[in-house]
């Protein structure tokens, strides 16, 4: 048995990330180069491996999700979170054989489940638990399951709605924030776009009827309409420095965009000068709850943030009064 991961968790067996790049090394021969792109490496890394499953245990089941329907996972987070969960479902259950996993297997897990601090993870117990019963489907669909364990459990109360992030916490934020945050702290307001969706906003994306976006994580197309004010913070954006290149809305100081991990690093300093001022931290998709609250309705909230359920959107993003008319 080999040494296990200590970093590239979220990837599977044999395939490893060199300077950028993906590699595949096989038990004999030299690595075989996949590319820099992830879901493209995870394509060929399931048609090297293609004729190699075993299909016994779930920890072959996993590893075929992984490579087979991981990639096809639209949002690049939502990639690397479950990849990542795959990892601690195969350490949990990989050597079991998929029909002997019970129903009371999968509460034990989710009642052990911790994080790093060996407190109760319970959220991240129900999704990996869910993402499980996923699996279970697909092994189902590839004659190595008879049936689901997963489906149907009692995983407990979903969590309680986020405590409410005010404009008073946006505009104490923004007096301690530089050009570059200000800009993309308002075009989350404005807009109630997702951060990734923010960070790869183009110039190509503004059309003469608003900012067209589609969404990474659900594939929908939103087109935000012009206003007065998301045309000023449109304005502010064009003019940070470097002009040329200017592709992205959003930009570091030498053109380029920001990834996930730069930015939450610049995050997590302003969220730690707010503390030290006496604030709350929040984070930056509660950006998007803040955008929710400043609709005229639900249905305009539902709109902005894409969602094609209302329902939705009440439940995770409008955390504000609820407005009710009296009995007529």
């Amino acid at each position: 048995m080999g040494r296990p991961r200590k970093r590239d968790k979220h990837l599977p067996r044999r395939m490893y990330l060199v300077h950028g790049a993906y590699y595949f090394h096989p038990k004999a021969g030299k690595p075989v180069h996949l590319g820099r792109d992830l879901p493209d490496a995870l394509t060929r890394y399931a048609g090297l491996i293609g004729t190699q499953w075993e299909g016994r245990t779930l920890g072959d089941v996993i590893d075929r999700y992984r490579a087979e329907v991981l990639p096809l996972k639209r949002s690049a987070q939502t990639r690397e979170d479950q990849g990542i969960a795959l990892g601690r479902l195969r350490k949990a259950f990989g050597h079991m054989l998929p029909d002997n996993v019970t129903a009371q297997h999968c509460y034990a897990y989710q009642d052990a489940r911790r994080g790093k601090n060996n407190q109760p993870v319970p959220t991240a117990a129900r999704h990996e638990v869910q993402l499980l019963g996923h699996v279970f489907a697909k092994a189902i669909r590839w004659g190595i399951a008879t049936r689901n364990p997963a489906r149907s459990l009692d995983l407990g109360p979903r969590a309680a709605k986020r405590r409410r992030v005010t404009m008073d916490q946006v505009e104490q934020l923004c007096s301690i924030a530089g050009e570059r945050m200000r800009v993309a702290i308002d075009l989350a307001v404005s807009t109630g776009q997702r951060r990734g969706d923010l960070l790869n906003l183009r110039r190509e994306q503004l059309t003469a009827g608003g900012i067209l976006f589609k969404q990474s994580k659900t594939g929908a197309e939103v087109l935000i309409e012009w206003s007065p004010d998301l045309e000023a913070i449109v304005a502010r954006a064009k003019a940070l420095v470097p002009q040329v290149p200017g592709e992205y809305l959003i930009r570091k100081r030498n053109g380029r965009p920001y990834n996930a991990t730069g930015f939450s690093s610049i995050w997590q300093r302003l969220m730690k000068k707010i503390v030290q001022a006496g604030g709350e931290r929040f984070s930056f998709h509660d950006l998007r709850a803040v955008s929710a609250d400043g609709a005229a309705t639900p249905e305009e909230a539902r709109d902005r943030l894409g969602h094609t359920d209302v329902a939705t959107t009440k439940r995770h993003y409008l955390r504000g009064v609820v407005k009710a008319k009296p009995r007529s």
